[in-house]
């Protein structure tokens, strides 16, 4: 009902335009728009020219943008509509345009030449709709989302100062893994475009979490096993593990890492010296563990670490470096 009622205004426009013999250019297009995945925007503008001095295949109306010219298309329901679906860079946030129409007309016996332009203008793309947490808080490597709309695949999450691996779920979600940062601390999150950053909500980093497998290590000395590092959330970037210990004569083991994505790390650890003592695992973002060990000598005995004030915690091989 409402398209019926537009072309019959069109229509009376256009006939009484046409009835003295004016011109007129008007651009219909929205100031702002709400940014979208496809990058489309249609830009419209009105036109009537009196048809009875017309040049047949004399008329072009145009969308001048960035300095390109786009023909633009009429619309197939209202007379004297046209309009061009441009595509607009993910990271645009405006535009300068405007719109012109050429055509020649007959006039007192000869052929005459117009150009009509509508005053430049500025078009600009909205951020998110309204943009939110799922949550509020959660532990390095934890999956998080973000609820606005019009998000596409060049959009990503900053968490403060940190960027987070991100990946678009659909137009109204977008999923990133909490980056290695300080627990305990609270961080701004927002949505970037290009340059531009969009606040979307604080988030608490609580921390993460160790568990070994096994629990307990016995060696002998020259023994050789292996034992797994497991965190309670993937890891959102490459991650190093520090493990120290405090009886460093009596370890072997190299350096420790997970990888991006992976919850767990098979270590190998050789026995040293004889010695009984602990692991101490960390990394930013996590819990320290504390893993008991002991390397057992031929004979069955074993050294006692020692309680002196002077005792520091050894780091493996690589992690030394």
């Amino acid at each position: 009902m409402k398209k019926h009622a537009l072309r019959l205004v069109a229509v009376v426009c256009c006939g009484l335009l046409s009835g003295c013999g004016s011109q007129y250019v008007t651009n219909l297009t929205p100031q702002t728009a709400k940014r979208n995945p496809s990058n489309l925007y249609r830009f419209t503008m009105q036109c009537a020219v009196d048809p009875r001095r017309l040049v047949p295949d004399t008329f072009k109306p145009l969308l001048v943008i960035d300095g390109q010219q786009f023909s633009l298309r009429q619309d197939a329901d209202m007379e004297g509509l046209y309009y061009y679906d441009h595509e607009l860079d993910a990271t645009r946030t405006d535009a300068k345009y405007y719109f012109q129409v050429s055509y020649e007309q007959y006039r007192s016996g000869t052929v005459k030449s117009y150009v009509r332009k509508t005053p430049l203008a500025s078009f600009s793309i909205s951020g998110f709709g309204n943009l939110s947490l799922e949550i509020d808080r959660a532990p390095v490597g934890s999956e998080v989302r973000v609820l606005g709309s019009g998000f596409t695949a060049n959009n990503r999450i900053r968490v403060g100062d940190y960027d987070a691996p991100t990946e678009l779920l659909s137009e109204n979600v977008l999923s990133f893994r909490v980056p290695a940062v300080t627990v305990g601390k609270t961080y701004p999150v927002s949505v970037t475009v290009g340059e531009e950053m969009h606040f979307v909500g604080n988030l608490l980093i609580d921390s993460g979490r160790f568990t070994a497998e096994p629990t307990e290590i016995s060696l002998r000395v020259s023994e050789k096993t292996d034992f797994i590092l497991r965190a309670n959330r993937p890891s959102p970037s490459d991650l190093y593990i520090n493990v120290t210990t405090d009886i460093p004569n009596s370890v072997i083991m190299p350096e420790v890492r997970l990888a991006t994505g992976e919850e767990s790390a098979t270590v190998s650890i050789e026995g040293g010296e004889p010695g009984k003592g602990h692991l101490y695992v960390s990394a930013q973002g996590f819990d320290e563990l504390t893993v008991p060990i002991e390397i057992v000598g031929e004979k069955g005995e074993v050294a006692e670490k020692s309680t002196s004030e002077d005792t520091v915690k050894g780091k493996s091989e690589e992690a030394q470096d």
